[in-house]
């Protein structure tokens, strides 16, 4: 590696043979890498992945006949490089170059005769476990091997072609065999267990102890796939600092430091992680994690935004999010989803069935606004903003001003529409409170535009004019009078929950749900926007807080049931429909746990932040501790899972949901950075 060893030892995390540690790593566009630091594959999820499709499963290393075994190596994790140090002192490197369509191994130390490097290809969809027939050419000339599907063509846009090329001469010996491959983490949710990788060949070489490079492109052609691996050789220590000094660039520019050298470290590998999964992919987004969700979720991009991009001040990067997720929105007049933005943004498809996804996103450019003033984004964002809110109120607002939903449509939405295992239809109490908090926000950003209209000041937005002023303030007015009857009917409805907490939702027939949850947690940490509300100057709402710090207070307290010392379970343990595992198949199917026992980690941010509110800031800071640990000792390396158990068992391998999750990473990042400001203060 090129970086100095002072910048590479602050990072470097270790994991010992045979550990079951995974790594993820992405080039910032579409393709991502993931596997075992120091195992074999136990995900069909694992190897080079692009557009939601898989390419490369693996490679297979051997020197004088005998194989390398990622089991006996011990590895070293940064968040550029993958490090493997085998016994011999045999070292392999692994690089996914910032946005290239590439990957680059580098091995060193092999003894010095006849070695192979054979890739293994799995070309698929990355839910499906095809046996596709497969063409192989072999340029001796080029020194390269071209693989790809001859069974279908590859959609438009989607790479078509696999290429591998090497910085010293090979030759290519045609050995072409298929495997059946099981793998152990998918094996125990009964779930994509087995697939059917394909080795197109060896390739051979001769090593003499010295570094051999290998690169492998993808690419639409078979021009551009052998251009991109030959773009890219040769490049490996370049590539690696380059992306290592830009990360290095993104922490610094958060100004966060801690005593704690741990706490310091952990911090900088989350920041490094949530960097992982911003990606451009379909315009610019975040992914929601790995390794199911290599794709845009509205809900998840939006909760996350304020952590993963505000409060590391990349601003830039959050107006392009926040802007291409506008693009998507549902403007058919016909539909009873208008103004919403979508659930699921993929490279081939939008879904909308999520209620609350649009009023996060709402709430993130709102937040964008107040952190950056950045005009040209009021106007331009405003149309979406106003359509949104005319949306809501003309297709799904009740007689009491309450935003209807089915019983999927939450962030508990296992099972979806047709088979909801946490069913919150038809009122869920945090969808208010953002509904509530969108109505106010969609007022002050009215107001402010027609102050800015007024003085002629404001931006035209893209294709017409400014809005009129007046128009704007007869907008502002009414949705500030819906926020204010929306807050009566909701404190006559929800206040006086179980235990003193807040009703969870409200059932179709009316009736109050009896469960706790922590989805009061939620509606407490919106209802903390308030203070983000302007009571004076152009934007300036007459607004009144939905709940006192008083109020606060009690449901937290009521709320204690569900914040258990390893995080924030998604139901009350003494609830006869918790489950206290994720994976107990003998007895339920997964989704079941879910929502209705399973510890979720993005809600420790949330609840720290109540929890300061109600004067409990010893509390919270023992939330984030165990969040510390992960990150550094446990599961995939350097990040934050989706979920636990909801029943801790120490020493427990879980593995159940995903192993890198975006709201996870950006709740801690901006826990940690709130918790330091705090501290100034």
């Amino acid at each position: 590696m090129a970086a100095d060893n002072r910048m590479t030892e602050r990072w470097e995390i270790r994991v010992q043979p045979g550990a079951l540690r995974e790594f993820v790593y992405t080039n910032k566009e579409a393709t991502h890498f993931s596997g075992e630091a120091t195992n074999i594959h136990t995900r069909s999820y694992h190897g080079l992945f692009s557009s939601m499709h898989e390419y490369l499963d693996r490679w297979e290393i051997a020197a004088g006949g005998r194989p390398l075994d990622p089991r006996t190596a011990e590895a070293r994790a940064y968040p550029h490089v993958l490090v493997r140090e085998y016994p011999g002192g045999v070292k392999e490197e692994i690089l996914l170059p910032d946005e290239e369509n590439g990957l680059l191994v580098r091995v060193t130390n092999l003894a010095a005769g006849d070695a192979s490097f054979t890739p293994v290809a799995d070309m698929r969809f990355i839910w499906e476990t095809p046996r596709p027939e497969y063409r192989i050419f072999w340029d001796a000339r080029g020194n390269v091997l071209f693989v790809s599907r001859a069974d279908e063509p590859a959609p438009a846009g989607r790479p078509a072609w696999i290429t591998v090329t090497a910085g010293c001469p090979l030759r290519y010996e045609p050995v072409e065999r298929f495997e059946t491959a099981r793998y152990a983490k998918d094996a125990a949710r009964k779930a994509m267990a087995e697939t059917h990788p394909f080795t197109p060949g060896r390739l051979l070489f001769e090593a003499d102890g010295g570094p051999v490079t290998f690169a492998v492109g993808l690419g639409d052609t078979e021009d551009e796939a052998a251009e991109q691996a030959a773009r890219i050789l040769g490049r490996f220590d370049e590539l690696a600092e380059a992306r290592l000094r830009r990360i290095e660039e993104i922490v610094e520019r958060t100004g966060f430091r801690a005593d704690d050298e741990r706490l310091a470290k952990a911090f900088r590998w989350a920041v490094a992680s949530m960097d992982n999964l911003v990606m451009n992919q379909r315009g610019r987004g975040i992914y929601a994690g790995f390794h199911w969700f290599p794709t845009y979720w509205g809900r998840d991009s939006f909760i996350c935004l304020p952590g993963a991009l505000l409060a590391t001040r990349r601003h830039d990067v959050a107006r392009e999010v926040l802007l291409s997720f506008m693009t998507y929105q549902q403007r058919d007049p016909g539909s009873m989803r208008l103004g919403r933005f979508p659930n699921i943004v993929d490279p081939e498809h939008l879904q909308y069935a999520g209620v609350d996804g649009t009023w996060w996103l709402v709430r993130a450019a709102w937040k964008y606004w107040l952190a950056t003033g950045d005009a040209a984004f009021l106007a331009e964002a405003w149309p979406a903003v106003e359509l949104a809110v005319a949306g809501a109120l003309e297709t799904a607002v009740d007689d009491e001003g309450f935003l209807v939903h089915g019983d999927g449509e939450t962030w508990m939405d296992a099972g979806g529409e047709q088979n909801p295992y946490s069913p919150r239809g038809d009122r869920a109490v945090e969808v208010q409170v953002l509904f509530r908090h969108g109505l106010l926000v969609g007022a002050a950003w009215a107001r402010t535009l027609a102050g800015r209209v007024e003085s002629g000041e404001a931006a035209r937005p893209a294709g017409g004019a400014p809005p009129e002023a007046a128009g704007l303030r007869r907008l502002a007015a009414a949705w500030t009078r819906r926020a204010a009857d929306l807050q009566t009917d909701f404190r006559r409805r929800f206040i006086g929950g179980p235990g003193g907490s807040l009703v969870d939702h409200l059932n179709a027939d009316g009736s109050a749900d009896g469960q706790l949850r922590p989805n009061a947690i939620l509606a407490c940490w919106v209802a903390l926007d308030w203070r983000e509300i302007p009571a004076s100057g152009p934007g300036a709402v007459e607004a009144e807080p939905l709940l006192t710090v008083g109020e606060i207070e009690t449901v937290m307290r009521g709320c204690g049931p569900v914040i258990l010392p390893h995080g924030i379970a998604s139901l009350d343990p003494a609830d006869p429909d918790f489950k206290p595992r994720h994976l107990d198949l003998d007895r339920y199917y997964y989704d079941a746990a879910y929502h209705n026992g399973d510890v979720w980690e993005w809600l420790m941010g949330p609840a720290v932040t109540c929890l300061r509110a109600a004067g409990r800031a010893h509390e919270a800071r023992a939330l984030v501790q165990p969040l510390v640990d992960e990150i550094l000792d446990e599961a995939c390396v350097g990040s934050l899972r989706e979920i636990r158990d909801g029943r801790y068992e120490a020493g427990k391998e879980e593995f159940g949901g995903a192993t890198s999750q975006a709201w996870s990473l950006a709740e801690f990042i901006r826990v940690c950075l709130e918790e330091t400001d705090a501290a100034r203060r």
